[in-house]
């Protein structure tokens, strides 16, 4: 094991076991509090609710942190079952890294399911072959990403003997036994320089491929629930609620996925040690995307959020009374 500081040991921990409590509780508020509601749209957040939770196990299994080196960087692992192997520890810190990108894609498939509604198409989302689109879609996302990192930043001889000094003067340990993913940009020869920008750039525009995406299919919603005439004032409302709640939770893996990882990239070209910002902020920030992710839905749907408040005992239950002909009141929680 790694020690890099007790933020970066405890913290994604304590992130992973609140998600694996926040994001159960939020599938149940989903299936048994919104049927009517939200209709097939509660398939999609519960599916990415599930993703969410296994993010968080990808974060607790294969923890990572970063060091910068000159003009590199290097991301390795610190702990878990694939520290010890080589191998194992390259596929593992690949597959960790690709949860980025899958987490993209999922932020993708709610967009378009959000633009679909309008134009009465969205069933087709859900049908057996959408469902097959979305899940290929999904693993196309995590693959490109996992090739790239194992086919341009994997490490050789030349890298490990660069980081080397690094690695001895500030964790002690000799970079020879240790799994990572290096980009180095200066100070080495044509050939690593080489694949490490084409492995950066390539991530690079796919991340800006996947924000500008967002950017479009969000202009295109708020024009067609604008000009939307032929929905009730309460579809309208809940479509408002949920595009709001889609908006932030888009900014969630920009702040803390896109921007971290980008700065982490790009700071050593210009001889910029950000190590301590790396391992204090950017992974800590990744690690909490799955823990906050749900929380922001509940927050921006009133439902949900007065259901939460009442189980905390924060706001008392409503209670709705219903005037019949034998004139029975019937009290319900919502």
């Amino acid at each position: 094991m790694i020690y890099v500081n007790w933020y970066h040991h405890n913290m994604p921990k304590i992130f992973g076991i609140l998600s694996y409590i926040i994001n159960p509780l939020f599938i149940y508020m989903v299936v048994t509090k919104s049927r009517s509601q939200m209709g097939n749209y509660r398939y999609l957040l519960i599916g990415f609710a599930v993703f969410d939770m296994v993010y968080s196990t990808a974060e607790l299994l294969t923890p990572i942190a970063v060091l910068n080196s000159g003009y590199g960087f290097v991301t390795f692992i610190t702990e878990g079952p694939f520290f010890e192997n080589l191998d194992y520890g390259l596929h593992g810190i690949s597959s960790r890294c690709c949860f980025v990108s899958m987490s993209y894609a999922v932020l993708i498939i709610h967009f378009v399911y959000r633009y679909l509604i309008f134009p009465h198409h969205v069933d087709k989302m859900l049908k057996p072959l959408g469902i097959i689109v979305m899940f290929l879609f999904l693993i196309a996302h995590g693959a490109f990403w996992t090739w790239i990192c194992e086919d341009c930043l994997a490490p050789n001889e030349e890298i490990r003997d660069i980081i080397r000094p690094a690695f001895l003067e500030v964790h002690h340990v000799d970079s020879d036994h240790i799994s990572l993913l290096t980009g180095q940009y200066r100070n080495a020869s044509d050939y690593v320089v080489y694949k490490s920008w084409i492995g950066i750039t390539a991530l690079t525009l796919f991340s800006m491929y996947c924000m500008t995406v967002y950017f479009v299919l969000g202009y295109k919603i708020m024009r067609k629930m604008n000009e939307s005439c032929n929905m009730t004032n309460r579809s309208v409302n809940l479509n408002r609620q949920l595009f709001k709640a889609l908006v932030a939770q888009t900014c969630i893996p920009m702040f803390a996925s896109f921007l971290p990882t980008i700065i982490a990239w790009y700071a050593p070209i210009f001889l910029i040690n950000l190590t301590w910002w790396n391992n204090y902020v950017c992974n800590i920030a990744l690690s909490a995307f799955p823990l906050i992710d749900p929380i922001v839905v509940i927050y921006f749907i009133p439902n949900y959020k007065n259901i939460l408040l009442v189980w905390c005992k924060l706001r008392k239950p409503k209670v709705v009374t219903i005037t019949t002909t034998s004139m029975i009141t019937a009290p319900t929680t919502h």
